[in-house]
């Protein structure tokens, strides 16, 4: 197809302009019928809406850098201590979520260096308990190493690149427009896609859409719609078994009142969030959370 050699003519260029390819794709996604995936497109292009959607490509080690001075000595850019903090603040301060277009990468990545990460001074106390007694803390801030944003960017264009390059072996170079939809669906454009963008085995949901599809796809109080969405992400037919089960139980539940559920239901949604972190459940945290009560919700009717 001449738009994926467009494409990647784009991405193998010695400048590449990731912008222009983007949108090709997006135009390529749409002709193809596969218009679920250009929520990733849109993302790169716009901007993620939260640091939890980000790929795991975007997430960036941060080394916590300080300034510490005492009555005689001052030294800048010292590397702080981080081990003695708790395990979710320790986390924060070591990780950086890029959440911003591509756009915004490519001109941080011209001096990615220079880039410091705040840290909110209400957190300089607790640093200050890693450092040699007698030394204050006067400025701290993170930083990650030079080039991340290079990285960061090059991992966008290559799986492009590998995602196109696998299509292009698969697409005749020329096809008449009404079979396109049909052979992509035949190809496992799809498949191609995540596999290529996210690697395998990774369930990946970027923006609202994905609550908007549940909401347009469950029937209230219609198990079988529920059961079906919840097939699409991958949930086992045995907890959809149990889900009907615990359903079953809290028929007659008060927490339904207050538009809450049921115990049996809690139960269950908190064993399956357990699956997520054992891995059993092959899906983001945060993505499984708002499936599940999004889900719910459509079903109960709230």
């Amino acid at each position: 197809m001449k738009l994926i050699d467009e494409i990647i003519e784009i991405l193998s260029s010695d400048s590449p302009d990731l912008n222009t390819a983007l949108f090709k794709t997006k135009v390529l996604l749409h002709r193809l019928g596969e218009k679920e995936l250009v929520p990733w497109v849109d993302a790169e292009l716009n901007g993620y809406p939260t640091p939890e959607s980000v790929p795991k490509y975007r997430v960036l080690s941060v080394t916590v850098l300080g300034n510490i001075s005492n009555i005689r000595f001052y030294y800048s850019e010292q590397v702080l201590p981080v081990s003695h903090l708790d395990e979710r603040t320790r986390k924060n301060l070591e990780t950086r979520h890029l959440t911003e277009s591509i756009a915004a990468l490519e001109s941080f990545a011209k001096d990615d260096s220079t880039l410091a990460i705040t840290i909110p001074p209400e957190i300089y106390h607790s640093l200050s308990e890693g450092i040699d007694t007698g030394f204050n803390l006067v400025r701290a801030w993170g930083q990650h190493s030079p080039g991340s944003m290079l990285q960061v960017i090059n991992q966008v264009r290559s799986r492009l690149l590998d995602f196109v390059l696998q299509l292009s072996e698969k697409f005749p170079d020329e096809m008449e427009t009404d079979k396109i939809k049909e052979k992509s669906k035949e190809i496992g454009t799809s498949e191609i896609f995540k596999n290529a963008i996210f690697g395998d085995n990774v369930t990946i949901t970027i923006g609202d859409s994905n609550v908007q599809n549940i909401t347009n796809t469950i029937i209230k109080n219609d198990f079988e719609s529920l059961a079906n969405e919840l097939r699409k992400h991958s949930v086992q037919e045995e907890d959809i078994e149990s889900l009907k089960i615990a359903i079953d139980a809290d028929a007659d539940a008060l927490e339904h009142r207050d538009k809450r559920w049921g115990p049996s239901v809690r139960k269950w949604a908190n064993n399956m969030l357990a699956k997520v972190t054992e891995a059993v459940w092959v899906i983001e945290l945060s993505v499984a959370g708002n499936l599940l009560t999004e889900a719910l919700k459509a079903y109960y009717g709230w």
